[in-house]
C-alpha cells in the first residue's frame, strides 16, 4: 500500500491535508494527528491516482507551533524514473 510517511518527536497533536497543487480549495484528504507514543506517521495513499500533491503538516509541540509542506509524485509505473533537478 501506498503511504507518505514522516518522523516526530511525541507528544504532538496536529493535522496533515493532502491535496492537487492546482486545486488547494479542495483537499482530497484530511486527518487529525494526535501521537503520544510512536514517532512514524503514516498517511495512507490507497486510491489516489498517478500525479503530483502537496501535504502540509500543521502541528504544536511543546508549546510551539510548526507547518510544514511538500510536494510529492505518484507513479505506478516500473519504467518512470523522475528527472532531476
Amino acid at each position: 500500500m501506498k503511504t507518505l510517511k514522516f518522523n516526530f518527536t511525541p507528544p504532538f497533536k496536529g493535522h496533515v491535508q493532502v491535496m492537487m497543487p492546482g486545486w488547494p480549495d479542495f483537499p482530497l484528504k484530511r486527518l487529525l494527528l494526535d501521537i503520544k507514543a510512536s514517532n512514524l506517521v503514516e498517511i495512507p495513499l490507497a486510491g489516489f491516482r498517478n500525479g503530483k500533491y502537496r501535504v502540509t503538516l500543521d502541528w504544536e509541540a511543546d508549546n510551539r507551533f510548526f507547518i510544514h509542506q511538500q510536494e510529492f509524485e505518484i507513479n505506478d509505473n516500473p519504467n518512470f524514473f523522475p528527472a532531476t533537478r
